[in-house]
């Protein structure tokens, strides 16, 4: 026998409590007792985003959520500026070309965090830019954005920020409303402990007013047709109400934590994954990572690079993400983000451990695991 365990940054660990939910007989989404939910869902959402603004839920990916934030915040021939230091900032960009938008892209390398000096600096040098996209934390790397301080420019300069925390939402710190940022798109299969299909948006009282007045006509992504239908709990269409039931299974499960007390543990399980890692003489890839997803060199890629990943689900189960592009055989990278505790982190780490001297590349066993378990058991 061999168990299967999930570590990849989406889909991530779903809690068994949540799957059961999932399972329950679907009900009419017309009806008050889904309308009920969905207020329910709404409100917790509104918590999680640590705003007090408009929530929307799409049937989609994160990506369709970062779509419909794009269209309904931008007009054709707009000037945006997009950083783009990973996978996902590139998407932003891509995004913005596909819908004629004209694009500057505030490039870095893989791995290297956004500069809110460097923000600035283009701002001031265009001042008919309308919108920054950032990101929270880039899946691609396990790279954490400077998402305050770049609200605090786009607040001096009148910019709409937009930001994508598909994978950092729940996980890495982002106060929606006391930071000022204006548009929060997310998914639910990541750190909000959900299964793929969901994508959200959240929007303050800044942002509301421009996508009321947007002269861009949507269907599908409308928020002005989906803000009439939540007046009374609903959707403009049909939504994905088992998913939705699950949802606020999840949602229950995280604000009974409490944010603060969410905001440690990812921290607490990023730090352990961390200390196992550099125990190993493994390099964490980002300058400065987030604590949803640890990215990791993998030592000796020509070797074992293209091995690496497969060998650790085939043999023990355990199932890592690779790299994206450019870094596919160079990178593993480790999901604690959501549902998962420090007893997750040591089998992750048991199982690089293993796989590494399977492999033949070095012989560590035990070393990772007790650098992580000092970081846990000496927690205040």
């Amino acid at each position: 026998m061999q168990k299967t365990r999930l570590f990849t940054p989406g889909p991530a660990a779903v809690p068994p409590e949540t799957l059961m939910e999932i399972g329950r007989p679907t009900v009419h989404h017309r009806k008050k007792v889904f309308k009920d939910i969905y207020a329910e869902t709404i409100e917790k959402l509104k918590e999680v985003f640590q705003s007090t603004g408009e929530v929307f839920v799409f049937a989609a990916s994160g990506t369709g959520a970062m779509e419909a934030a794009l269209l309904n915040f931008t007009s054709p021939e707009e000037k945006v500026l997009v950083i783009n230091s990973g996978k996902f900032g590139e998407r932003w960009e891509i995004l913005a070309e596909t819908f004629d938008l004209t694009p500057i892209s505030l490039k870095y390398p893989w791995g290297t965090s956004a500069s809110a000096e460097d923000v600035e600096k283009i701002l001031e040098e265009n001042k008919d830019i309308k919108a920054v996209f950032a990101t929270l934390s880039e899946t691609s790397t396990g790279a954490l954005h400077p998402i305050k301080e770049i609200a605090e420019v786009t607040k001096k300069h009148s910019v709409l920020l937009i930001v994508d925390a598909v994978s950092g939402l729940s996980a890495d710190r982002i106060m929606t409303d006391e930071w000022g940022v204006d548009v929060v798109v997310s998914g639910s299969q990541k750190a909000l402990m959900s299964p793929p299909g969901m994508g959200f948006i959240c929007v303050n009282s800044k942002a509301a007013e421009v996508y009321k007045n947007n002269p861009r006509k949507n269907f599908y992504w409308d928020l002005k047709r989906a803000s009439k239908s939540a007046l009374s709990s609903q959707t403009p269409f049909t939504p994905p109400v088992n998913l939705i039931v699950g949802l606020l299974s999840s949602l229950e499960s995280i604000t009974s934590e409490g944010m603060e007390n969410l905001f440690k543990r990812h921290d607490l399980l990023a730090r352990g994954t961390r200390a196992g890692i550099k125990a190993m003489g493994l390099e964490v890839f980002p300058e400065s990572p987030c604590n949803g997803v640890t990215a990791v060199k993998i030592p000796s890629p020509d070797k074992i690079g293209s091995l690496f990943v497969g060998h650790c689900q085939d043999k023990y189960g355990v199932i890592f993400a690779g790299g994206q592009d450019d870094l596919k055989g160079k990178l593993f990278r480790i999901a604690h983000m959501g549902y998962y505790d420090e007893m997750d982190v040591v089998t992750a780490l048991a199982t690089v451990e293993c796989t590494l001297k399977d492999l033949g590349e070095r012989d560590v066993l035990g070393q990772g695991v007790k650098a992580a378990l000092e970081v846990f058991t000496s927690r205040k």
